[in-house]
């Protein structure tokens, strides 16, 4: 399920909108959830780095801490660079310079049903460009290929780590990776990754982290 996060410091304007963003994922049979709405910027920025949130709303004028909503969305961008940014404005005055954080779309307040609903229709081809397939780990087991966060060798078979269990199966990394899309890289003689579950990477320790509590080592030469 993808998950949506909201934050802004007008949480009545909010409130309305996400009621109308959840009529229209509800309408256009898209498997999301609203799972947090906050005017907490360190609310949103643990929800980020623990990949709690795939497509983040973000109010662009809201400071909080003294950062606004570019210089903060900059920050969530360095330990997390897959997530989905959409900026909601009342101007278009940064609209050139949102341009630098990746941004999705730029909404301008206040918004209506029609924009909602032509968003959601673009979310909804991404997300359905990119769904996963299933990997097949023996005769009766398989995984999602969209869960896998990393494979590691062990021995003569692999280890499949996602962020609720973990597999074994026989076949070797040679043979996952040949059937695996082409997000999934070797990033280590004895891993794979999925890259599009890498939300930052430290060449120093030569760890790519998936969220606080996953991460798997990585080559000196590996990138992304």
């Amino acid at each position: 399920m993808i998950k949506i996060g909201m934050c802004d410091d007008n949480l009545n304007s909010i409130k309305i909108s996400s009621k109308l963003l959840e009529s229209e994922t509800i309408e256009q049979n898209l498997d999301a959830e609203i799972s947090i709405i906050s005017s907490n910027q360190k609310e949103i920025y643990d929800a980020i780095y623990e990949g709690k949130i795939d497509i983040l709303f973000l109010d662009i004028d809201f400071k909080n801490n003294g950062k606004n909503g570019i210089e903060f969305a900059k920050d969530l961008r360095k330990i997390n660079k897959k997530f989905y940014l959409v900026f909601l404005s009342a101007h278009q005055r940064y609209l050139y310079v949102s341009l630098t954080t990746k941004v999705f779309d730029y909404l301008i307040k206040p918004i209506n049903r029609d924009t909602l609903r032509e968003l959601v229709a673009r979310f909804k081809d991404e997300f359905e460009t990119n769904k996963s397939i299933f990997l097949h780990l023996n005769k009766w087991e398989y995984v999602r290929t969209n869960d896998i966060l990393y494979i590691e060798k062990d021995g003569k078979k692999s280890i499949i780590f996602t962020e609720s269990q973990k597999y074994t199966t026989n076949k070797n990394l040679n043979s996952l990776l040949s059937e695996l899309p082409k997000n999934f890289l070797r990033c280590h003689k004895s891993y794979i990754l999925n890259s599009n579950k890498v939300l930052s990477i430290d060449k120093k320790e030569g760890q790519a982290f998936f969220g606080k509590d996953f991460s798997c080592p990585i080559s000196s030469k590996f990138e992304l």
